[in-house]
């Protein structure tokens, strides 16, 4: 198994688009790749603004080169932020090769070969930070929650923003199985240990340590943890699913529980459903059970 790390400087600042798409092809044969970026990101408009973009970039660049890639390429892709010199060295044990596209300083020394590519990085135009923006461990507790079948690009935004706002305990609600039998292609959908599995797998990676606690909880009504747990501050939502923030402190508020903050995001693939894709690289949960079906059941198609 192959996974290179490529590290970026300040994704605020620059535009490493060009340096990416000229890399990812050489590339395509990796089991799983890393984006680390290097300089600290303070803001949640800001960090949501760098997945968003790179997660979407290498979506996008994935599904649009059906040749050379495996679609679940793109579902092996990490980016990692604010990580500690021992962070990094931990994950480097798992790096084969390194790639950088510029003059770069790691914190601590890297094992690995790093390669440098000469391409064109402009700045990119100053990300605005608006009233809603939040600060880097703003809330002692934050929750978030979904199906999280076949972990995607879109789970990693949710998960990693909430871990980003948390200084003491992330929550997470994962849904149980008797809320999904109406799902699509349920013969693929992952059971709940498995799910629950690489939720914890990708949280442990991009985990800041110290005193961080995790908790997991199944999901099976509608609030989840959110209408029982009352030490909750803040949930974290995709746009897409606003109004399930407002049923959630309406039944707070039913229960004498205060109102949690609720911050919602933008991520790729947060609608269950394939029908309104309007971009290349929006691959939801029913997207790839779809494409797992196919892949496992030829003959059925």
């Amino acid at each position: 198994m192959t996974n290179p790390v490529i590290f970026i400087s300040d994704p605020t600042t620059k535009d490493y688009t060009t340096f990416l798409t000229t890399l990812l092809p050489r590339l395509a044969n990796a089991s799983s790749l890393d984006i680390v970026i290097l300089t600290p990101i303070t803001q949640s408009h800001h960090l949501n603004a760098v997945l968003f973009k790179y997660y979407q970039l290498v979506s996008s660049f994935v599904e649009s080169h059906p040749a050379e890639f495996d679609y679940r390429f793109a579902t092996g892709l990490n980016v990692l932020f604010n990580l500690a010199p021992d962070k990094i060295t931990q994950l480097s044990s798992r790096w084969n090769h390194a790639y950088a596209a510029e003059a770069i300083t790691v914190p601590v020394a890297v094992p690995t070969p790093l390669t440098q590519l000469t391409t064109e990085i402009p700045e990119t135009p100053i990300i605005e930070v608006p009233a809603t923006s939040r600060d880097l461990a703003e809330f002692r507790t934050c929750a978030v929650g979904g199906t999280f079948d076949h972990l995607h690009l879109g789970h990693k935004i949710l998960l990693s923003m909430s871990l980003f706002l948390a200084s003491r305990k992330l929550i997470v609600g994962i849904t149980g199985p008797e809320l999904l039998k109406n799902k699509k292609y349920l013969a693929v959908l992952e059971p709940y240990a498995v799910r629950q599995a690489e939720v914890l797998k990708f949280v442990l990676l991009i985990h800041p340590g110290g005193g961080m606690g995790v908790e997991v909880y199944e999901i099976n009504d509608v609030c989840g943890p959110t209408g029982y747990v009352s030490d909750i501050d803040c949930l974290v939502i995709s746009d897409e699913t606003r109004a399930g923030g407002e049923f959630v402190n309406k039944y707070r508020r039913e229960q004498g529980f205060r109102e949690l903050d609720i911050l919602s995001i933008k991520v790729i693939g947060d609608a269950d459903s394939s029908s309104d894709n309007s971009w290349k690289g929006k691959l939801s949960s029913t997207d790839i059970r779809e494409r797992e079906y196919k892949r496992l059941h030829p003959d059925n198609i």
